[in-house]
């Protein structure tokens, strides 16, 4: 019980940092009560993945799983159904803010733009909680370092910055949708298709070593480590990648800005 509620304060306290972070990538700030509207939204999104995959069961892996195995479970388990519940809980956020008057009706291009990264924070934490209780998870990393707390801690850091990424990906096609009165599809879909390749990307190289470690534990033998070599490589190559390109569109994003101001 008083690693759960550590776990959850920890989460809570580095999420928080990160949307305080998030206000200030751009120049122009969006309000606190449509970040706590995105907060919100973003928070309920990964409630049908949970209800549905139950992070309690387990994942089988193929024997001998290869990096063809590891783009398809990466692409089915994460960047598909993750992404399309996060761009549900944008649209949803995006349609809200457009036609309640309590909100102005008004969209600005920095708000539709920090939209996916609040809700992929906010998705991100409920996902952080969810794998700091996990048996699973924090028996493994109890016998293996000691501590389970180092659970919330690194994937507060880790994987709450992936999903901000991700959301910056996203975010540079939906800041386009404040451009026009009409709904822009296209940029939508955009934005949704580059976070789901974004996404799959990330996971493609971690997958399969995350999923033998948390089913091995402590018996992964030295030969299973070296078959791993591949997925290791390929995750030295694509993080960063998916990382820089979120960098980059943070400052288009702000470029854009600052011309339109």
């Amino acid at each position: 019980m008083v690693n759960t509620v550590a776990a959850i304060a920890i989460v809570a306290a580095i999420t928080t940092g990160w949307v305080v972070v998030v206000q200030y990538l751009l120049p122009v700030r969006t309000k606190w009560r449509v970040v706590a509207l995105a907060l919100g939204l973003g928070a309920l999104s990964p409630v049908p993945l949970l209800l549905f995959f139950h992070l309690k069961d387990r994942l089988t892996l193929p024997q001998d799983p290869g990096l063809g195995d590891a783009f398809m479970i990466s692409l089915t388990m994460a960047g598909l159904p993750e992404e399309f519940v996060k761009s549900v809980a944008v649209l949803a956020a995006f349609f809200v803010l457009r036609h309640f008057s309590v909100f102005h009706q008004q969209i600005d291009r920095a708000t539709a733009f920090r939209l996916p990264v609040l809700c992929g924070l906010a998705f991100a934490a409920v996902e952080n909680i969810g794998y700091s209780v996990n048996s699973a998870v924090t028996t493994m990393v109890n016998s293996e370092i000691g501590n389970p707390l180092i659970v919330p801690l690194v994937r507060s850091l880790a994987a709450s910055f992936l999903h901000a990424s991700l959301g910056c990906l996203m975010g540079i096609f939906f800041a386009r949708l404040a451009d026009s009165p009409r709904f822009n599809w296209l940029a939508a879909l955009g934005g949704f298709l580059t976070a789901v390749i974004g996404h799959t990307a990330v996971d493609w190289g971690l997958i399969v070593p995350v999923l033998t470690m948390l089913d091995r534990g402590q018996d992964l033998e030295p030969t299973e480590i070296d078959q791993m070599l591949p997925h290791f490589a390929l995750a030295a190559v694509a993080i960063p990648s998916v990382i820089l390109a979120a960098i980059a569109s943070v400052f288009v994003m702000r470029r854009r800005l600052r011309k339109a101001a």
